[in-house]
């Protein structure tokens, strides 16, 4: 059930990633910069849960005891905002630099931190999701980067809907357990 748990929560933290890299993918055409955008969203996705579990256990585990209804908010929260989230209209960011790049994933693993710190209530173990947050984030950003290559940007609306739905449905699983 914990590894259902933690690949649900990396494609959810992975999908608005992958929504903009479709979105991307239809106006970058060089390959290096396709790979070095998804192997940097990669490394954020793996140090932002890293840096909300610091903060989570340094901070708020040693004021509010009950971590079940801060993961259940945090979860909760973060779907809703990715299910009523626009990209509609949004200019895109010119990524052949690499500032622009590590703007681009700092952006998109936001999310991430957020879940550091609503599993640092559940787990010990931190490395094993921070790592399939990782290659999952990078895969994603890959997949929608090339499938922006082939298929008109409407599709990049969805899947932000699909990960929230993903992310509410999670926290009433915390808000339960």
């Amino acid at each position: 059930m914990y590894f259902f748990i933690t690949l649900s929560t990396a494609i959810a933290l992975s999908l608005d990633a992958f929504s903009l890299s479709i979105i991307y993918g239809t106006v970058i055409s060089k390959k290096k910069i396709l790979l070095t955008l998804s192997i940097v969203v990669g490394i954020f996705h793996f140090f932002m849960p890293l840096l909300g579990y610091l903060t989570s256990n340094m901070l708020i585990l040693k004021i509010i005891p009950n971590t079940n209804v801060i993961s259940f908010l945090i979860f909760l929260l973060l779907g809703l905002e990715m299910l009523f989230s626009k990209n509609d209209g949004e200019e895109l960011m010119n990524l052949s630099s690499i500032f622009n790049i590590l703007l681009f994933a700092f952006t998109v693993s936001l999310d991430s931190f957020s879940v550091g710190i609503a599993i640092s209530a559940r787990s010990e173990a931190i490395f094993i999701p921070m790592l399939m947050f990782s290659s999952v984030s990078c895969f994603f950003t890959y997949l929608g980067l090339m499938i922006g290559k082939k298929v008109n940007t409407i599709l990049g609306k969805y899947t932000n809907r699909v990960g929230g739905i993903i992310l509410i449905i999670l926290s009433f699983y915390y808000l339960l357990t």
